[in-house]
Formats: C-alpha cells, sequence, structure tokens
C-alpha cells in the first residue's frame, strides 16, 4: 500500500521524528533494565518499574518508584545515566553528535529536526549548536564532577572508584535538571556541607537555562544589548525565581522542627536555597518536602 502524500509529510515531519527518537530511547532503556544484571537480587526487574524508570530518566523527571541506590546493580545504573543524557542533549542532538562523529557532516532532516528540537532559529548554526552542547555539557559536567568526587574521597573517606561514580553520576543528573540520586534520602544528609550542595546548585542553574541561552552567554556575556528577548527573560526569570524562593521558603520553614528548625542560620540559608533551585525542575532534596509547611 502506498501512503497518502499528507500521511507520509506528518511521518517524516521533524516533530514526528523527535517523538520516535524519544520512544525508541525509553524502549531500548526498558529492555535494558530488565535485564537481570540490571537488578540487585535473583530476578530482573518489573517491567513497569523499567518502563517508568526509563520513561523518568530520558524525560529527565527525576520520579521514581524504586530505590535507585539500592534497587538497581551497577550496570543499571549506568542504564540509567545514559539515558539521562541522552535525554538532557535531545534525542536528535545526540543523533546529530554520532553523525558528524562518523561522516562530519549533517543531512538536511537531520539539521531539521535537531533544530525544531533544541529550539534553534536556523539551520546554519545547528551544527554548531551540536557541538556547544557537547562541549558545554562536558566542561559543566567534568568541573562539577572533580569536585563533588574530591569532596566525597577527602570529607566522606569514600574509596576512590566510588568517590568518582558519585561525582560523574550526579554531576550528570544535577546538569540535566534529572534529580536520579545515589542515596536514599536524596542529599538530605549531605544538607548542610556546601561543598556538596553548591555545586550540584550550580549545575542545576547552568543546566537549566538551556543550550541557547548558554552558548549566547558564552559569546556576550558582558554585551547585553546582544542578547535576545529569550536570553533576557530566561536570565531574569531565573534570578527573580531563585531569590524569591529562597527567601519564601527559608522564612515560611526558618522554625519548623521537621526541617529547617534545628539548623543554625548559615545551614538554614543553605538548605532554603538547595531546596529553591530543585524547584526549578531538578528534583533532590535535603530537608523531607512532607514536612515542609503547607505554605511551602
Amino acid at each position: 500500500m502506498v501512503r497518502p502524500a499528507g500521511l507520509r509529510r506528518r511521518a517524516n515531519s521533524p516533530a514526528a521524528v523527535v517523538v520516535t527518537g524519544f520512544a525508541v530511547a525509553v524502549l531500548v532503556g526498558t529492555l535494558l533494565l530488565l535485564l537481570p544484571v540490571s537488578r540487585n537480587g535473583s530476578a530482573g526487574a518489573g517491567v513497569v518499574d523499567a518502563l517508568f524508570t526509563a520513561t523518568s530518566a530520558v524525560c529527565v523527571t527525576g520520579h521514581i518508584v524504586v530505590d535507585t541506590a539500592t534497587y538497581w546493580t551497577p550496570f543499571g545504573q549506568v542504564v540509567i545515566l545514559a539515558l539521562i543524557q541522552i535525554g538532557g542533549f535531545g534525542i536528535m542532538a545526540f543523533a546529530s553528535v554520532i553523525g558528524l562523529a562518523v561522516v562530519r557532516r549533517m543531512s538536511l532532516r537531520a539539521k531539521m529536526t535537531t533544530a525544531a528540537e533544541a529550539h534553534s532559529l536556523g539551520l546554519d548554526d545547528v551544527g554548531g549548536l551540536v557541538l556547544g552542547v557537547v562541549r558545554i555539557s562536558l566542561v559543566v559536567e567534568g568541573v562539577v564532577a572533580l569536585l563533588l568526587a574530591l569532596r566525597f574521597a577527602i570529607g566522606y573517606g569514600e574509596p576512590v572508584g566510588r568517590a568518582v561514580w558519585l561525582g560523574v553520576f550526579h554531576s550528570v543528573s544535577s546538569f540535566n535538571n534529572a534529580g536520579f540520586a545515589l542515596f536514599s534520602d536524596s542529599f538530605i544528609q549531605y544538607a548542610t556541607d556546601p561543598l556538596i550542595c553548591l555545586p550540584i546548585c550550580a549545575a542545576i542553574i547552568i543546566g537549566g537555562l538551556g543550550f541557547p541561552v548558554i552558548i549566547q552567554l558564552r559569546k556576550h556575556l558582558g554585551r547585553t544589548l546582544k542578547w535576545t528577548m529569550n536570553t533576557r527573560i530566561v536570565v531574569a526569570g531565573t534570578i527573580v525565581l531563585l531569590v524569591t524562593g529562597w527567601a519564601y521558603i527559608t522564612a515560611i520553614e526558618w522554625n519548623n522542627p521537621a526541617t529547617l528548625g534545628p539548623l543554625d542560620w548559615p545551614a538554614k540559608l543553605l538548605v532554603g536555597f538547595f531546596t529553591s533551585v530543585q524547584t526549578r525542575t531538578a528534583g533532590f532534596n535535603s530537608i523531607d518536602t512532607g514536612a515542609m509547611d503547607p505554605a511551602s
């Protein structure tokens, strides 16, 4: 059968290709997480658990139905990390990276789908945008991973291999605003440690700006007149939301005995800031969210 021309155009449209790419990534991730080697214990993961986790990782939402730290093996955690990185890059941007690495160029369709997913304004800058995405991701994630690894190794006595893995996993999860953690209580046990919390906050804030904004800030950081309206709105909105959220949450929770109440004032400010940053879509927590005041 020959499909109608209109149906063929819809099937080949950038939006359809992006949706298909996400569906394939979720399917592959689910199949990998279903392998017995992905789960601790004698049996493999349940289909719903694997599907939910893969979807959450690819779409960088941070929701979980099983404890990432104890349910999944190191192999399963690597799969989750890979899905987070692919989802954070963008499915089509990731595919374009592979294409550029293999054939050194991008087809017109690849440029169109990548531009649609990355919100690029034109096709001429897609290749540069993709390479810029890769460079920015690796630099930010690498610096944050190094800082976290050093802190886990020196400050908490973690073996070097474990410290590096914790640094890499949480750096990637933070920069992509994914919210997956290798601790059963997220970051509650590190709530008052600025050398853990602040690098994570920095990665979340930078990643939350979006790649087009980051690339423009890198080029014109001190020349605001060259910023697009999108960049102006994103930067201003981020600052306003972070500061007002920080002030509001800290004030409301200041005397709450289940959250900030027992802490000294520097720790209260740190936890309040960390909590405000997480609402930017990150998904970590350093206090019990369920114990917060309803106003918060």
